[in-house]
C-alpha cells in the first residue's frame, strides 16, 4: 500500500481482521482463554500500534526536542481519519459469501470478515477471547459452553442480534457443506437460547479448545438465519453484523463492500468504525501482475500466500518502492495431487517415482528460498 495512507489502512486491516495469509483450523491449540476480555479494546490497541496520527515523524513520548534538551515531548494521540476507499488485490475469487456453505481460503476470508463478525477472536497473544460475545465459560467437564452476547448489536438490515439468532443458525450450519464437518469434529450437538442474550453450546464430548471453533468461519461468523433460508439470494445479499455490507459483486472482476452505518464498534476516540467508506476486492490470480498493480498504484493492498511474491516485494521496497509489508506467519500447507483414476497415475509406482524425482531443495528455492 502507498506510504501516504499506510497507517490508516493498516489500522483498518488490523481492526477488521482482513486476513493477510492465514487459513485452516487451529484445533488442538492450548492457548484457549475463555475469559470475558473486551476485544474491542484489544482491537483498538492493535490498530493503533505504531500510528502517530500524523506523517510518521512525530517524536515518541520522552524524546528530547532539538534545541530544548530540558523539555520532554509528549506524543499526542488523535482519532484516525475517516472516509475514503481502497482497492485490494486478491489471489483468487471467493467461492461464495456464505460462511456455513462455501469453502473459504484466504481471498474469501478477506471479504467475509468485512461482512460478518466472529463470536470469538484471537487477541495479540494468541488467546481466544469473546468478540460478539461479551463472555464465554464452560462447565467442569467442558461439555457445555455458555456465552453472553453484546447488547445493542444489529444486522445491517436493522434486525437485532439475539441468542435465538445463534440457536437458529445451528441447523443451517449443521447442514452446510463446510459447517457440517466442523460441527462433527468438535462434537457439537445442541445450541440453545437460554435468555435474550444468553447462548449455550452442548458437546457430546468435552473440549477445552471449543472457543477456537467459535472463531472459525463455518461456525463462528454470525449471519441472519432467516435470510440464509434462500442460499442463492443470500449470496447476492449477505446479511451480517460486520463493518461493511455488500454493494455489488461482479464475479471474477470486482466485489465492492460499503460502510455499514449500523455497525456497533466504536474506537476509544468515540469514532464509529469502519474508518473507510468502501473497499473494492479484485481477484488478480497472477502473482506478478498483482504485485505490479500494487507498485503502480492500481491497487492499494495486495494479498499473497507465496514466498516468492513476498521476496520480490521486499526487494522492491528495499529498492525504493513506496510500499509497506505486513507479514504474518500462518499455518497453511500445500501439496500436489494426482488423479488416481486415470493412467498413468493409477499406478502407484508412477506416483512414487514422481515423488522421489521431486527435489525438495529446488521446490523450496522456487517458492521463495529458505
Amino acid at each position: 500500500m502507498r506510504q501516504t495512507s499506510l497507517f490508516r489502512l493498516l489500522a483498518l486491516l488490523l481492526a477488521l481482521a482482513l486476513v493477510a495469509a492465514a487459513c485452516g483450523g487451529d484445533d488442538g491449540d492450548d492457548g484457549v482463554d475463555a475469559g470475558g476480555d473486551d476485544t474491542a479494546d484489544d482491537g483498538d490497541a492493535a490498530a493503533d500500534d505504531g500510528d502517530d496520527g500524523g506523517d510518521g515523524d512525530a517524536p515518541a513520548a520522552g524524546d528530547e526536542a532539538e534545541g530544548d534538551v530540558d523539555t520532554e515531548v509528549e506524543a499526542v494521540e488523535e482519532s484516525p481519519p475517516t472516509g475514503g476507499s481502497i482497492i485490494v488485490g486478491l489471489e483468487a475469487e471467493s467461492t461464495g459469501l456464505r460462511p456455513w456453505e462455501d469453502t473459504c481460503s484466504s481471498p474469501c476470508a478477506n471479504i467475509l470478515f468485512t461482512l460478518f463478525d466472529p463470536l470469538v477472536e484471537r487477541d495479540v497473544d494468541g488467546n481466544y477471547v469473546p468478540y460478539l460475545l461479551e463472555s464465554l465459560s464452560s462447565n467442569d467437564d467442558f461439555t457445555v459452553w455458555s456465552g453472553t452476547l453484546r447488547s445493542g448489536v444489529v444486522f445491517n438490515n436493522g434486525d437485532p442480534l439475539t441468542a435465538q439468532t445463534i440457536a437458529d443458525m445451528f441447523p443451517i450450519q449443521a447442514s452446510g457443506a463446510t459447517g457440517a464437518g466442523l460441527i462433527a469434529s468438535v462434537n457439537l450437538v445442541e445450541v440453545n437460547a437460554t435468555g435474550e442474550l444468553s447462548v449455550e453450546w452442548v458437546l457430546s464430548r468435552g473440549s477445552t479448545a471449543f472457543p477456537a471453533a467459535l472463531s472459525a468461519i463455518p461456525l463462528g461468523l454470525v449471519f441472519h438465519p432467516e435470510a440464509a433460508a434462500d442460499l442463492e439470494a443470500f449470496n447476492e445479499n449477505p446479511i451480517g453484523t460486520g463493518p461493511f455490507m455488500l454493494e455489488s459483486r461482479d464475479l471474477d472482476n470486482e466485489t465492492v463492500v460499503v460502510r455499514n452505518p449500523l455497525y456497533w464498534f466504536v474506537d476509544r476516540f468515540g469514532t464509529q468504525l469502519p474508518y473507510l467508506d468502501s473497499i473494492a476486492f479484485r481477484p488478480i490470480p497472477d502473482e506478478g501482475t498483482r504485485l505490479d498493480a500494487l507498485l503502480s498504484g492500481t491497487t492499494d493492498v495486495a494479498q499473497t500466500l507465496r514466498q516468492g511474491t513476498i521476496r520480490d516485494a521486499r526487494a522492491e521496497r528495499d529498492g525504493g518502492a513506496d510500499i509497506f509489508l505486513f507479514e504474518f506467519q500462518g499455518n497453511n500447507v500445500g501439496g500436489g495431487m494426482y488423479n488416481v483414476l486415470v493412467p498413468p497415475f493409477d499406478d502407484v509406482r508412477v506416483r512414487r517415482g514422481l515423488v522421489h524425482m521431486n527435489s525438495q531443495e529446488n521446490v523450496i528455492e522456487a517458492l521463495g528460498g529458505t
